[in-house]
């Protein structure tokens, strides 16, 4: 699958806003409504962060794919063998203070998206991620459009 975006993050954290910034301007050229485009920068955001102050690795590769009315981005790092998802959904329900620390970023994610999947391949830890919209109609101008 070719990318449509691909951006590294060589030196950590220092380049994180600029990928995202990146990544915003990548859909908004593929017309990528806005809301749609949140919940994605939200989910980058949150994976990207997590890789680089938990998971020990100080390169980073996003590349994302927009086809056919979906975005799909793929985290990559050589960090240490680690799936968020096996991790079990926080009790929400409690109180902050009764609530174990972690777990949110990911449950998040998985809130946001439409389908969310890890794997490891080989000493890349692969997360990836995906977020279905409704590409504008032709005939209709998007939401940023004026009409």
């Amino acid at each position: 699958m070719e990318a449509d975006f691909s951006y590294s993050l060589p030196d950590g954290g220092a380049g994180l806003s600029a990928l995202l910034d990146a990544l915003e301007a990548a859909l908004a050229a593929r017309d990528v409504p806005p809301t749609a485009a949140s919940a994605i920068l939200i989910a980058a955001d949150e994976i990207v962060s997590n890789v680089l102050g938990h998971g020990g690795s100080p390169a980073v590769e996003v590349s994302a794919r927009i086809a056919d009315g979906t975005v799909t981005v793929t985290v990559v790092d050589d960090g240490p063998a680690f799936d968020p998802l096996a991790a079990e959904t926080p009790d929400t329900t409690l109180s902050i203070e009764a609530r174990d620390i972690g777990g949110l970023g990911i449950h998040l994610v998985r809130k946001l998206m439409d389908e969310v999947d890890y794997r490891r391949d080989g000493k890349h830890n692969r997360l990836r991620f995906s977020k279905s919209f409704a590409p504008p109609s032709p005939s209709r101008p998007s939401a940023d459009e004026p009409s």
